[in-house]
């Protein structure tokens, strides 16, 4: 049987409208090896279809089954080209491209939705720019996959090393012929009964062990309850960047220094936010950056800075779940951003402390829950229930953070030196924050309509004055005697080094 989208994959097409394009992906820059031929289009593509057969999604495209017959299906791409999905992004000419039009052409490219009627997914590369580095940008349907399942995509076409893997040959590929109409809505029945027949073995175990699974069934209407009280039924407040929103897409970009990140959650002055032994984590200085550098802008607008209510994705992977089938495996936690308040350190420890109760709640859980559910609605329902959970009324921003890997990614011999990442914005959201976590940075995408939102060009400079705030001065590294004796040496000694 063709494998069907879940409910979540499926609610990222309801939502996704002319204005609001819902893939996710990646800004990227890489360094040629200096004895290797330089990255281009040809050499991605071979490699990309030697590798397709451990990624089968790549190959194929959405088909719909009737009206009423629930979600639609992955079926294979009769017309797959490999040349439809891996394109050079250039101005036409052999030229090198600089840094600002590269950002444009990236810019020009995010703003336009993937085409439904092909696999979609898009790699663009720009072979040369005016430094000597490779650029790239890619997009997935936030349909096929979540943020950290980008991530695994991404393994798929880059390597661990400079000498590119040859994949094991597959068989050769030969695409299942298009399903029609009917047989999708005989699928599409077959996969309801299999999802009752889950329901009644459901019901089975609950009359063979009824106390225990009574327990497990209150537990989780007890988090459903405490997410529909806690995250759906409490309003995010109005904000400037809650309005509406055209087409057109900017990725404003900035690194920052890890050590820096890992320092702000070991300052001794929160040592009162991990009294009860929960650590600040990373994801907690993100989030707090993200705080002060909005509170920044609202500053500098006049405006009295308000909290927002900002949409966490929680990924429910496991180990064994890295590259699998793809689709999203995410639950979504909802925190105040605590504009506010007046500190750096505050606002950091107010974040922890909201991160840490949401942990302890097992909202997550009745997170899943609740989207589990909700894939028993009609048709006509989950588009509302969509659209509600993506409104400017669930919530205000959302920021996602995305661990990457701590040892450096390759693509044909070139190594990976910065990826920004892309997390789509739905209707009336002007603006939302991916980080991506690689070797000793992280990378920070702010993705954003330029017109709707004008001042996202001033974020980098905010969330870099955030971040020291955050980390304090670097500590002073003790030097030897002898080294010391030679700062007090007459000038034209030189300390050996």
């Amino acid at each position: 049987m063709r494998t069907r989208l879940r409910p979540l994959d499926g609610s990222f097409l309801r939502v996704e409208t002319p204005n609001a394009h819902m893939h996710v992906g990646w800004s990227a820059v890489f360094e040629p090896h200096p004895e290797r031929p330089r990255p281009d289009v040809d050499g991605l593509r071979e490699t990309i279809l030697g590798r397709l057969h451990l990624a089968p999604r790549f190959r194929q495209r959405l088909a719909f089954p009737p009206p009423g017959f629930g979600e639609p299906f992955w079926v294979d791409d009769t017309s797959f080209d490999i040349s439809r999905h891996v394109l050079e992004l250039a101005a036409g000419d052999d030229e090198p491209v600089s840094l600002a039009s590269f950002s444009a052409l990236a810019d020009a490219a995010l703003s336009v939705p993937l085409d439904r009627k092909r696999p979609l997914w898009q790699v663009l590369l720009v072979p040369r720019l005016e430094d000597g580095r490779v650029g790239m940008v890619a997009k997935l349907h936030h349909a096929m996959a979540d943020g950290l399942a980008a991530v695994d995509f991404a393994v798929l076409l880059f390597d661990s090393t400079p000498d590119p893997v040859h994949a094991p040959p597959g068989e050769e590929w030969r695409p299942r012929a298009e399903p029609g109409r009917l047989e999708l809505a005989v699928e599409a029945a077959a996969s309801s009964a299999g999802e009752m027949l889950r329901v009644a073995r459901g019901a089975a175990e609950f009359a063979m062990s009824p106390r225990r699974q009574a327990t497990k069934m209150a537990e989780t209407v007890t988090r459903m309850a405490s997410v529909v009280r806690q995250d759906m039924l409490t309003p995010a407040p109005a904000s400037p960047v809650n309005v509406p929103i055209g087409p057109q897409r900017t990725l404003v970009c900035h690194r920052a220094s890890m050590s820096e990140i890992r320092r702000a959650g070991r300052r001794p002055r929160l040592a009162v936010a991990v009294a009860n032994g929960d650590h600040i984590t990373v994801n907690d200085v993100y989030l707090a950056a993200v705080a002060g550098a909005l509170r920044t802008l609202a500053l500098r607008r006049g405006d009295a800075p308000q909290p927002l209510k900002v949409m966490v994705p929680v990924n429910l992977r496991d180990e064994s779940e890295h590259g699998a089938d793809g689709g999203n495996r995410i639950a979504f936690s909802f925190v105040e951003l605590p504009l506010h308040v007046a500190t750096a350190e505050a606002r950091l420890r107010r974040i922890h402390e909201a991160t840490a109760a949401f942990k302890r709640s097992h909202r997550p859980d009745g997170s899943h829950a609740m989207l589990t559910a909700l894939g028993w609605l009609p048709d006509p329902f989950k588009g509302l229930a969509a659209r509600f959970a993506a409104s400017p009324r669930a919530y205000n921003v959302t920021i996602s953070n995305i661990p990457g890997p701590r040892e450096p990614l390759y693509m044909l011999g070139a190594q990976l030196q910065e990826a920004y990442p892309i997390v789509p914005i739905s209707e009336e959201h002007a603006l939302s924050v991916g980080v991506f976590g690689y070797l000793d940075h992280a990378h920070f995408g702010f993705y954003a309509d330029p017109r709707a939102l004008p001042e996202v060009e001033h974020l980098p400079e905010a969330i870099s004055a955030e971040i020291r705030a955050l980390a304090g001065p670097a500590p002073r590294r003790r030097r030897p005697a002898a080294a010391s004796a030679l700062e007090d040496a007459p000038a034209e000694v030189t300390p050996l080094r």
